[in-house]
């Protein structure tokens, strides 16, 4: 372990990403950057973490957010529940912590958005606490090192903990978990890893008996969770209806377009009198949900009156109405954004 861990270092040392969060041992950078890697590509969380930075440079200025404003930034990111936690938890440091990221594991894990990796990879990183901060990279280069025939997020996990564990025990853990992130980003890839310029292939089980691509071992993927939803673009003296998506569903509290649901009452009420100009649908997979989103799009001569848009059969927390030449300031989701330039250009046309 002792040679891994020497080993494992000196190649971080030499070959470790220059990343923005990585120049700092500011606890907040690391916290916020670590919300905004799950499930995103390093590349795309690159501006969004210098944006955020400039709005909201400290826990104070978080918790004193704008939702409305803290959203729009967080758009294109998705998993729009991270932002609404990191407020939440932001809201919590200055009640409980003064303002400041605790240093404190178990404080950590006490936060709303704050699992067991991220606890570990803030303690680790910001404080240099021995923590192993395992996601699914760790468990991957972890598995591979101990040709674990076994699933690590299952039957394996312990195996895989207590293996990380004794490596942080040895000292530097903070850039023992960047080292092991970095080496999953870089060689340790979950197809066709690049052994040959593994910097610790000598200790590496799999690679001595060739399962490397084996492992890994995974539970069978589930079929995706098909969602349908529908989509009303309302345009009215050069304005577009906009919906706030209400607490509970989908999107909670991003503005959007109002998602539909048609009968016979809603067309009287509203649509009666109205030119349908186009209709598309988009497709998105995120997570283990596949979403067909159809959107119809209707020009009406006057925007209608506020009681008409409350008997709308779309759930929504509030309505509003926006200028087209102002919706550079509104961040709409993204197959809704879609939706609407492919109608305006069929307006235009």
């Amino acid at each position: 372990m002792k040679a891994l861990h020497r080993q494992l270092l000196a190649w971080y040392d030499r070959e470790k990403r220059d990343l923005p969060w990585r120049r700092s041992r500011d606890p907040y950078q690391i916290w916020i950057s670590e919300i905004m890697l799950q499930q995103t590509r390093v590349e795309t969380v690159l501006p969004y973490f210098a944006r955020f930075l400039s709005n909201f440079p400290t826990v104070k200025d978080l918790a004193a957010a704008d939702t409305d404003k803290l959203l729009n930034l967080w758009a294109g990111l998705g998993y729009y529940s991270r932002a609404r936690n990191l407020k939440a938890a932001a809201e919590d440091m200055v009640a409980r912590f003064d303002g400041e990221v605790p240093r404190n594991h178990e404080s950590l894990r006490s936060l709303k958005g704050i699992g067991p990796y991220t606890a570990a990879a803030i303690a680790s990183i910001a404080f240099d606490q021995a923590h192993p901060a395992i996601d699914g990279n760790l468990e991957r280069v972890f598995a591979r090192l101990l040709a674990l025939r076994t699933n690590p997020k299952t039957e394996g996990r312990a195996a895989v903990t207590t293996f990380g564990q004794r490596l942080v025990d040895l000292g530097r853990a903070g850039d023992v978990n960047q080292a092991v992130m970095d080496l999953s980003a870089k060689v340790c890839v979950p197809r066709e890893p690049r052994c040959l310029a593994c910097p610790i292939q000598s200790h590496c089980l799999a690679f001595r008996e060739g399962s490397q691509n084996e492992i890994p071992v995974k539970k069978e993927k589930k079929a995706p969770i098909e969602l349908k939803a529908a989509g009303l673009i309302v345009l009215a003296e050069g304005e577009l209806l906009l919906a706030r998506r209400p607490q509970g569903e989908w999107l909670a509290g991003m503005w959007d377009l109002p998602w539909w649901v048609e009968t016979a009452e809603s067309k009287t009420l509203l649509l009666d009198s109205a030119q349908e100009f186009a209709r598309s649908e988009q497709k998105r997979t995120i997570t283990k949900h596949k979403i067909t989103f159809q959107v119809r799009a209707f020009a009406l001569g006057r925007k209608p009156k506020a009681q008409i848009l409350e008997q709308l059969p779309a759930p929504a927390a509030e309505f509003r109405w926006v200028k087209l030449s102002d919706l550079h300031g509104v961040n709409l989701p993204r197959p809704s954004e879609r939706a609407l330039e492919q109608a305006l250009s069929k307006q235009a046309n």
